[in-house]
């Protein structure tokens, strides 16, 4: 779903000290105000595993730097790769709507239910009150066979190369899984194409130009990286 089609025209956030200071990580990474842009990144706590998102909250690239398995245990990779995920979709969507234009307050129409009846001729105040009746009854039904509908079922989707594992529950990711005997084996390139074409396939990434294997790189500087995910700022949840 495209950010520019979420319905909350500005972001609330509880005035709690911890909740500020993550929503300030989301925003102003290294002290600096990110503006909307075309996409946006995030990093994991080592700064060895990014995942870029663009503004339809789709993944476009996961860039896994060299000698990744010196600073992150393979059994670790899984949760890092997910967790970088998704504070790379709480940014954009903080960012985008931090800057959204404020709207004025929306004025709601006078209840129906709080007319003087007195005013209202027989005929009109039978027909108001049957219409409220019918959306109640019609609100109840709803709710009711909202209650009685099956949970989503669970459903799995693996990368091409057989690295990763995404559980997905109503279009919506759940965990990410892999083997970690398989993962400290891949170049970097080749781990983070997999780990793309892996969100393409579960319909959360966008497919870009295929990229020659590459021979393992050399160790670079680690650059710095993202705090754990903005646990408490809810962007994934599972589609009605």
């Amino acid at each position: 779903m495209a950010l520019d089609e979420v319905e909350l025209a500005t972001l609330n956030v509880p005035d709690e000290p911890r909740m500020r200071a993550r929503l300030a990580e989301l925003t102003h990474p290294g002290g600096v105000e990110l503006q909307p842009a075309d996409t946006y990144e995030a990093r994991d706590p080592s700064g060895f595993v990014i995942v870029t998102v663009n503004k339809s909250a789709k993944v476009t690239k996961v860039r896994i730097r060299p000698r990744w398995t010196d600073h992150i245990r393979p059994e670790a990779f899984p949760a890092a790769l997910y967790n970088t995920y998704v504070t790379a979709l709480q940014r954009a969507l903080a960012v985008e709507l931090a800057h959204r234009p404020r709207t004025p307050p929306h004025t709601p129409a006078p209840d129906a239910g709080l007319l003087d009846t007195a005013e209202l001729s027989v005929d009109e105040f039978l027909s108001r009150t049957r219409a409220r009746r019918e959306a109640i009854n019609a609100r109840y039904d709803e709710i009711r066979r909202g209650q009685q509908a099956p949970p989503a079922e669970f459903h799995e989707v693996r990368s091409p190369l057989g690295y990763l594992t995404l559980r997905m529950r109503g279009g919506g990711p759940m965990a990410l899984n892999g083997d970690p005997h398989a993962l400290d084996n891949p170049s970097e390139e080749v781990l983070g194409e997999d780990a793309l074409q892996l969100f393409v396939r579960a319909g959360l990434g966008v497919a870009g130009q295929a990229r020659p294997t590459p021979e393992r790189a050399t160790r670079g500087s680690a650059n710095q990286a993202d705090d754990e995910y903005f646990s408490e700022f809810n962007v994934l949840k599972d589609e009605d």
